[in-house]
This record gives structure tokens, sequence and C-alpha cells, in this order.
């Protein structure tokens, strides 16, 4: 096998790791839904992305943990898309940016996970906030 050596190796993984995503019992019915008539779109996106990060070529400007703070998603479900992540990397590629995408892709993983924790969170507290202040705003 060899390691992640060029954009078309990107391509290959992110296509591959992709693919088996929406056959997955778990995350297939949340990207499937979501991503409906856009998954080239979000491959081309995911190939810029993960460029910059494997290959450190410059490629991807973005926030995207905040695309996934509307989602109904939680730890089984980066727990399931690091699995993936690792059986498709390790199936395909092997070397010194085979290993930096297994751990970037764990980093990641549990980085997102705690952002959009944290951000539903803060959400509920400025819920309950707003919430009582009309309550009491409706004592005056």
């Amino acid at each position: 096998m060899k390691d992640i050596e060029s954009i078309d190796d990107v391509k290959f993984l992110v296509d591959h790791f992709y693919a088996k995503v929406q056959v997955d019992d778990l995350l297939g019915p949340i990207f499937n839904s979501r991503l409906e008539g856009r998954w080239e779109q979000h491959h081309k996106r995911l190939y810029r992305f993960w460029d910059t990060i494997l290959l450190c070529k410059p490629d991807y400007y973005g926030k995207p943990v905040e695309m996934h703070f509307d989602m109904n998603i939680g730890g089984e479900h980066f727990t399931r898309w690091l699995e993936i992540w690792t059986e498709t990397v390790k199936n395909n590629f092997e070397g010194t940016i085979a290993e930096r995408a297994l751990l970037r892709g764990k980093t990641m993983a549990m980085a997102f996970l705690d952002k959009i924790e944290k951000h539903r969170q803060n959400s509920w507290k400025s819920k309950e906030i707003n919430r009582k202040a009309c309550i009491n705003r409706g004592k005056n």
C-alpha cells in the first residue's frame, strides 16, 4: 500500500469513506437526508478540506463544525464515523500522511462532538434566560 500523496489520493479516500457512510445503518439516514441531491457538492468541499489538513495545501476556508450544530447527532454517531474513517484509511493507505489522517480524524471527531455539545448547552442556557426574562417581565 502507498501513502496519501496527492489530491487524487484524497479524493479516493473521501469517495470511499462516504460510500460506506451512505449505506451505514446509523450514519446513512442522517447524511442522506441532509445531503440529498448535494453529495457531489459535499465531496468537493471535503476534497479541499482534507487536502488542506493532510497535504498542507491552503485550499479550504470555513467553519465546518458550525454546519453540524443543528443536526441531531451525538457521541455514538462520531464513534461510528471514526470507525468507518479508520477502516477506510487503514484498508487503503499506509505511511506518514495516512497516520496523520487517522490522528486528525480522531481529534476532529472529538472536537466536533465537544463543540456541538457546548453549543447545545449554551443554546439551552440562552433559551432558559430568555424564558425567565419573559416571565419576570410579565410580573411587572
